[in-house]
């Protein structure tokens, strides 16, 4: 791959998924998509550039491509410290709403990718809060790829993605198959649905508990992480929680102050307060002077959804 082949590729990576790739990453995007051109029988990065560029063959191949250059690297209970907050904190905090009688907490793991977030949270909360099935617990799990969302939805994994997964609760929702392939239980599976979005977009009608949008914004420009924070601020229901991950240290961005009544909870955790500050009250904090322009920011093909 020349330097001006990664140039064309790279921007149409930002412009299908939002992911920055710096010209240190020629290498890896290199290997990624010699995989698909061999499996495809091309011979160049040109023929397949226009073999995903081409209106007559996008539709069928953006989803193979998509699949190609995001990063799909998660297990379960990744983020300890976070999943600490939520077995400490929050589940006692749903558990005492209007005294046990209040519906479960919504969810929303965005970029997901192929469902260990979602299904860790199901089941933490199927182990500590009290009639949580009873309750309509509701997690939503979302991701640009649609490989992935099946992948979610099949809830098969091998040993390393299950490697951090405490030996009682692996015992209790797994069953290992004789390939060593780890089976989660239908009744873990049946908390959680999957689909395909993309963070850059609203997500319509919603009003999450908790979203979790973790170690996603180290891959965007700083254009995209302002829009996936304000996404997610908008998908939160007043007092509710937002989790990123320790690769994402949005507390030290500058657009982090995009979300006026987002607030600094600890490392990772932030909440959205019960009603919004008025923009010049002393007690707020400080809002971005600066807007954002949503015009600019790129959408992903609707062939792909």
């Amino acid at each position: 791959m020349t330097p001006e082949e990664f140039g064309r590729f790279a921007d149409l990576v930002q412009e299908c998924c939002g992911i920055h790739m710096p010209c240190d990453k020629l290498g890896l995007l290199n290997n990624r998509l010699r995989r698909r051109i061999s499996a495809l029988g091309l011979d160049s990065f040109a023929t397949y550039f226009e073999r995903v560029t081409n209106s007559c063959d996008r539709g069928a191949e953006m989803p193979h491509f998509i699949a190609a250059v995001t990063t799909n690297e998660t297990y379960f209970f990744r983020n300890d410290a976070l999943w600490r907050h939520f077995t400490d904190t929050l589940i006692p905090q749903w558990a005492a709403r209007d005294g046990g009688r209040t519906r479960g907490p919504r969810i929303w793991s965005a970029a997901a990718s192929s469902g260990e977030e979602a299904y860790t949270a199901a089941i933490l909360l199927l182990e500590r809060l009290p009639g949580a099935r009873e309750r309509g617990v509701e997690i939503t799990g979302t991701d640009i790829c649609g490989a992935m969302i099946a992948r979610a939805q099949a809830g098969v994994y091998q040993g390393y993605a299950v490697s951090r997964v405490p030996a009682p609760l692996l015992d209790r929702w797994f069953t290992q198959s004789v390939a060593g392939h780890y089976q989660l239980h239908e009744a873990v599976r049946t908390l959680a649905r999957f689909e395909v979005h993309d963070v850059r977009d609203d997500f319509k009608g919603a009003a999450f508990d908790l979203v979790l949008l973790c170690n996603v914004l180290m891959y965007f420009d700083a254009e995209t992480r302002i829009r996936a924070i304000d996404v997610a601020l908008n998908a939160l229901a007043p007092g509710g929680h937002l989790y990123v991950g320790d690769v994402d240290p949005i507390r030290t961005l500058s657009e982090m102050s995009t979300a006026s009544n987002l607030h600094f909870v600890c490392p990772g955790v932030y909440r959205k307060t019960e009603r919004a500050h008025q923009p010049n009250s002393p007690n707020g904090p400080a809002r971005y002077d600066g807007a954002i322009n949503r015009a600019s920011v790129r959408r992903v093909p609707a062939s792909v959804s």
